[in-house]
């Protein structure tokens, strides 16, 4: 398992090629802050899709339940197993740490 961070520059580049070889995953988004202990958004979500747009500067995950936003970030790090996104690590501006998990949809039963 790998941890990187992620260069501002590379941020767009880099959910663009996720959002097109991301496979059908289930994700979980919490957000953690000193005055705010950990407040989980969503679990076991089915994810719509992962973004970032320069022009706004708001880092985005949709799912099936809520849009989460972050609006300018300061800092981004993935988590990669295997060549495929496992985490996401949002530095929001207040300090606080948005965190998304993935995890793959289980495989159906043989026929």
């Amino acid at each position: 398992m790998t941890t990187r961070k992620l260069e501002s520059a590379e941020w767009q580049t880099y959910f663009d090629q996720v959002a097109k070889h991301l496979p059908s995953m289930r994700v979980g988004v919490s957000v953690l802050g000193d005055d705010i202990g950990v407040q989980l958004e969503t679990e076991n979500s089915p994810l719509l899709g992962m973004s970032y747009d320069p022009k706004e500067g708001v880092f985005e995950v949709a799912t099936a339940n809520i849009s989460h936003r972050v609006a300018k970030p300061k800092e981004i790090y993935v988590r990669e197993q295997a060549g495929t996104l496992s985490s996401v690590e949002i530095i929001a501006q207040d300090d606080t740490k948005q965190i998304v998990e993935l995890r793959p949809l289980p495989a159906l039963p043989a026929s």
